[in-house]
């Protein structure tokens, strides 16, 4: 495997556990350095998927959302204050 095809390879499937990736890696410098960022990458964004997940289910739940006993929060006035 040459550089330029384990550069596309590692577009495609950076966590790709071919031997021949990892046998290139092992021996250029380059591509190994190409394929931690990749790693790290993948890894950073799946962390972010993750935490955004969290935040959803950690939310107190949104207006008009029922809460576990069926309650719903009360529709907003109907009245205009202020000239709005």
């Amino acid at each position: 495997m040459n550089c330029l095809s384990f550069r596309r390879q590692l577009l495609v499937d950076p966590q790709g556990r071919q031997a021949d990736l990892q046998a290139h890696a092992a021996q250029c410098a380059p591509c190994a350095r190409a394929l931690k960022r990749a790693l790290a990458f993948e890894a950073s964004l799946k962390a972010a998927l993750l935490l955004d997940d969290a935040d959803d289910d950690d939310d107190a739940h949104r207006e008009g959302e029922s809460d576990e006993r069926g309650d719903a929060d009360p529709p907003q006035s109907a009245y205009c204050v202020n000239g709005c």
